[in-house]
């Protein structure tokens, strides 16, 4: 089967769940759009298109780059610009996890192990991890173990270090499964990686490194042990941006990009564009990969693109993070590679594979050491992008070698936190490390001005769960959004 007639039949596949689906979020254990004796092909599909859309290029992401100020709202305050973000506003994101990805995961890995079919299984593994490492690292404390009891309406929540094995455990029996035989394994029907069970091994083990890496700062924790173990773990991760985990889209009608959708495309909305912050970094690093990054100011207006706009424009100009922005056309959009119809979505990148390993390096043998894979890593991501080679050469050298610069740390992040353009690391990133540095958004409106570093508990829970919420000691209101998870209680 074609990709694209895969692509079509996941579309409708979606839209169904979706129709069937929107009657009751209320209970975060009741799946109404689980599919029943749909075939593997069709649910690893289904699976992948939707973790896509909802988990990986929805709102996490929109959202926490606002707060890291690589984005901003450039319509009229308050909103979650400035941190006038409440609890209605992950309803959608938190019912739409639970039901539409982790229960249709967990039916695909039922049906998999049934049918003696592991590489379906490991799969849908991956997929139950990398959504919970989400889930976890917005809310901390989270419907788990008792989650998926359809006797069970208002399900005990899970604390972060209990989800975090969770989490290590669901990928190494991830990585178990891929290493099996599977008498029908995956083709086109994986949209990610056609089939590729050596791709998929080492994303798991890349994400291992990850979430090795998270717990740096964590209570019990050490920053030494945790490096360590995300080194061993990139041992067997992403080896080249041939690995990347990226999902096409296509420029067809309700196939497109999920950025265009949100960002570019009139029909939904215009008004994230870049920050003020965000393109004066790049700026003053003189880094390339500004003009691939950023539209120029004036290619997108309220409506969506500016027909007869001149491609010589060469103005990039962000919203300072807060203020009422007086539209699209005043400012700079994303960047065609990321924000085209048919641009693919990148979840996990072998640049940030080579900064999580810089890292590690800087951690257990310092700077000096940590030099080589830095540049690697910085190179990478710029080789994605296609900048020209004598550019990315004279970029790197500009830079401060790490053994000489007043925060290694520091500089190893911010260029992570560039690499990682409008992933929901760059919010992980920013809550483990305080890099980058940055400035309150004008007129916020959470407690001392402080950035949000976690999510509220959506008002669905609140309604229909409220004693578990309760135990989890945290309030209701914009004071929820300054409390700290429990692998960022160092900080």
């Amino acid at each position: 089967m074609k990709i694209s007639k895969i692509i079509s039949v996941f579309l409708l596949t979606t839209v169904l769940l979706f129709v069937f689906g929107c009657e009751d979020f209320l209970d975060v254990n009741t799946d109404p759009t689980a599919p029943s004796n749909v075939p593997p092909n069709l649910q690893l599909s289904g699976l992948l298109g939707t973790f896509s859309y909802e988990i990986i290029g929805n709102d996490p992401a929109r959202t926490t780059n606002r707060w890291v100020q690589q984005l901003s709202w450039t319509g009229f305050p308050p909103s979650s610009d400035n941190y006038d973000f409440d609890e209605s506003g992950p309803n959608n994101f938190w019912d739409s996890t639970y039901t539409r990805v982790l229960n249709n995961a967990r039916e695909m890995e039922q049906k998999a192990e049934e049918n003696g079919n592991p590489a379906y299984s490991g799969i849908s593994k991956i997929i139950q991890a990398w959504t919970f490492a989400i889930l976890t690292d917005l809310w901390n404390e989270i419907p788990y173990s008792e989650a998926f009891d359809p006797a069970n309406t208002t399900p005990d929540y899970d604390n972060q270090e209990f989800m975090y094995g969770e989490i290590m455990r669901l990928l190494i029996s991830a990585l178990e499964n891929l290493a099996e035989q599977s008498p029908a394994p995956p083709g086109n029907d994986d949209l990610l990686y056609g089939g590729d069970m050596d791709k998929w091994k080492r994303l798991a083990y890349t994400l291992i490194a990850r979430y090795e890496l998270r717990l740096t700062n964590a209570p019990g924790h050490t920053a030494e042990n945790q490096a360590n173990a995300a080194l061993d773990a990139l041992q067997n991760g992403f080896t080249s941006n041939d690995d990347d985990a990226d999902f096409q889209y296509f420029n067809n009608d309700g196939e497109e990009n999920p950025w265009y959708q949100f960002a570019i495309d009139g029909k939904w909305d215009t008004r994230d564009q870049l920050s003020a912050h965000y393109i004066n970094l790049l700026q003053d690093l003189n880094d390339p990969r500004l003009s691939i990054q950023a539209r120029p100011v004036g290619a997108v207006d309220n409506n969506g693109l500016v027909a007869g706009f001149d491609p010589d424009m060469v103005e990039y100009t962000g919203n300072l993070n807060g203020e009422d922005g007086g539209g699209a056309s005043n400012f700079s959009s994303i960047g065609t590679f990321y924000s085209a119809p048919d641009a693919p979505l990148t979840w996990f990148s072998y640049a940030e594979a080579k900064f999580i390993e810089a890292e590690a390096i800087y951690i257990t043998q310092g700077a000096e050491a940590a030099q080589a894979v830095y540049e690697d890593a910085i190179r990478a991501s710029m080789d994605k992008l296609d900048v020209d080679q004598g550019d990315v050469d004279t970029y790197i050298t500009s830079l401060s070698l790490l053994s000489v610069a007043m925060d290694p740390l520091e500089e190893i992040i911010t260029q992570k936190y560039i690499a990682n353009f409008l992933s929901l690391e760059n919010f992980n990133d920013w809550r483990r490390t305080g890099y980058p540095e940055l400035e309150a958004a004008v007129d916020a409106v959470t407690p001392s001005d402080q950035i949000p570093v976690r999510y509220p508990y959506p008002s669905s829970e609140l309604q229909n769960n409220a004693d578990n919420v309760s135990q989890t000691g945290v309030p209701v209101g914009f004071e929820s959004l300054v409390i700290n998870v429990w692998w960022d209680s160092a900080n």
